[in-house]
């Protein structure tokens, strides 16, 4: 039997509620969180990193704009003084995530355990659900992703990233 993927409809902004990221002090796996609602459309929320090796923190609460919103940016690139959702980096400090692997010449990369979960789910699935919600994390998945012929190579980057996500 084919393994089949019912499209959820979860945005990229499901899985903010923890980043996995690299210690710029210590080089180890940490985590950055809200100390509160994790959705970035919040005003006042503070956001903090925290280092599980060498226990450095770091704080940031997002600053909004003159009609209390927050300042959002999307995109691969890093904006200082925006939450930048989209690229390789947490969106409130800007470190590199801790679950990232070259692959197929690009970069596999998850938020986080559940955000890693739901992409290899949805590329272990033969079978797809047709027209996702157009913001929809399936929906912006790059095309390498998508393709079957691609499917054992990210399997097995996911696979290493598990392993690395589980180590201390």
């Amino acid at each position: 039997m084919k393994k089949i993927f019912k499209n959820q409809h979860l945005m990229l902004e499901s899985f903010g509620y923890e980043f996995l990221v690299v210690c710029p002090n210590c080089n180890s796996k940490s985590k950055v969180i809200s100390l509160g609602e994790h959705s970035p459309y919040e005003t006042g929320i503070t956001k903090r990193f925290i280092c599980l090796y060498c226990g450095r923190t770091k704080e940031f609460v997002p600053k909004s704009n003159c009609f209390n919103q927050s300042i959002i940016s999307y995109g691969s690139k890093w904006n200082d003084g925006f939450i930048n959702i989209g690229g390789v980096f947490d969106w409130y400090f800007g470190y590199p995530l801790y679950l990232q692997i070259p692959c197929s010449d690009q970069t596999l990369w998850a938020y986080n355990l559940e955000h890693l979960e739901y992409l290899k789910k949805y590329v272990q699935a033969e079978l797809r659900e047709n027209h996702p919600y157009y913001l929809s994390v399936e929906s912006r998945l790059p095309l390498w992703m998508k393709s079957a012929k691609n499917r054992d190579v990210v399997l097995k980057a996911i696979a290493k990233l598990e392993q690395k996500a589980t180590q201390n």
